[in-house]
């Protein structure tokens, strides 16, 4: 039994679409982003509203095809499609982007050609060591991000009201570790789907209403009896896994436990809160500045992550799924293998229908070796 039905958060994110869709016809404007580096304090501050675009789907894929060359990832074909035919993605009047990987960099340019959407691009330092003239240029990228949406909304981002959003944000980062860490615990009641629908549906609704949710699925595991059966502990990893994944977490915990991840749409969003000392948008800097990815370099932080992961929930397996052409994932792999010295298995695909029962089969083969 799940612990919340999908169904549960399938009706919250759309009743939270139609929502955002009544706002903006008020004057709202919503923006849209893609990457754990994009700061949504500052988005929230100047009084818009962040919506993680964060759907895949072959169909999505499919019909974003013809706007990317052959050899674009998934995702960045299926964020094409669903700004034809998505909702959520129809409401969004501004994207921000962060340049990470080489077609992340480049999508931004296609949706602003091809729908009108002006796109801002905030630019992240590939080198990670925070060197104060690093950490400077990325100060500098947030103050004219910062000017850029009081622009969009006409409404300036005062000191007061930057510093609520910080603590908020803080709030639902520290909710969902609560959540999150309830997974340490042999037979943990909540599973990975599970964690995944509760992310997604936190990111939609904003703070101050996703913590209230955070609070009544903790109130819900707590009037829940502890399981009895032992499984194999999982960690998830490689690249962005989107509300459309759902079915190869189900796949999975039909015979293990997925007890945490190193994903962007997972833990590394809210393992850490934004520091509490200094102006806030030296602190949003730094905050952003020090978050692990793979495409970083050097990306030793990203090791260490999931080596400290790996030892405080006692993972004994990991599953890796990368999209086809996702190189800064896909060529990790056997680095990652020795660095965590566990067993792996590497799903490299495509948001294709067609290959789940292949999957299906490579899955329950790794789960009997462990």
């Amino acid at each position: 039994m799940e612990l919340i039905p999908r169904a549960t958060f399938r009706q919250i994110r759309q009743e939270r679409v139609e929502e955002i869709a009544s706002a903006r016809k008020q004057g709202a404007r919503v923006v849209g982003y893609f990457c754990i580096y994009s700061p949504v304090e500052l988005v929230q501050a100047a009084g818009a509203i962040p919506v993680r675009l964060m759907r895949g789907g072959q169909a999505a894929e499919e019909a974003g095809e013809k706007y990317l060359r052959a050899d674009a990832c998934s995702f960045c074909n299926s964020c094409m499609g669903n700004f034809e035919r998505d909702q959520l993605y129809q409401q969004v009047d501004a994207v921000l982007s962060v340049n990470t990987c080489d077609m992340m960099r480049r999508l931004p340019e296609s949706i602003e050609r091809h729908f009108g959407i002006p796109v801002y691009q905030l630019y992240m330092p590939r080198t990670s060591e925070p060197l104060p003239h690093r950490v400077a240029e990325f100060r500098r990228q947030l103050d004219g991000l910062a000017g850029e949406l009081a622009t969009l909304t006409g409404s300036a981002i005062g000191t007061e009201r930057l510093e609520s959003e910080i603590a908020a944000f803080n709030r639902l980062r520290e909710m969902l570790r609560q959540a999150s860490d309830t997974r340490r615990m042999n037979a943990p009641l909540l599973s990975g789907g599970t964690m995944l629908d509760l992310a997604t549906t936190t990111w939609l609704l904003g703070p101050v209403k996703a913590v209230s949710l955070i609070e009544e699925v903790l109130r819900i595991l707590a009037a829940r009896p502890r399981r009895e059966s032992r499984r194999p502990r999982l960690m998830l990893g490689g690249s962005i896994l989107t509300e459309d994944d759902r079915w190869l977490l189900d796949m999975v915990e039909e015979k293990a436990d997925i007890v945490t991840d190193i994903l962007c749409t997972g833990t590394r969003w809210f393992a850490e809160d934004a520091p509490s000392d200094g102006a806030p948008l030296d602190r949003l800097a730094r905050f952003y500045f020090s978050r692990p990815c793979m495409h970083r370099r050097p990306n030793s932080a990203m090791y260490e992550y999931a080596q400290k992961l790996a030892r405080e929930f006692r993972v004994e397996g990991f599953v890796y799924k990368t999209l086809l052409y996702c190189d800064p994932w896909s060529f990790e792999v056997r680095r990652l293998q020795e660095a965590l010295g566990l067993p792996v298995l590497h799903l490299d695909t495509d948001y294709s229908t067609e290959n789940r029962e292949q999957v299906r089969t490579r899955v329950e083969a790794f789960l009997e070796t462990l």
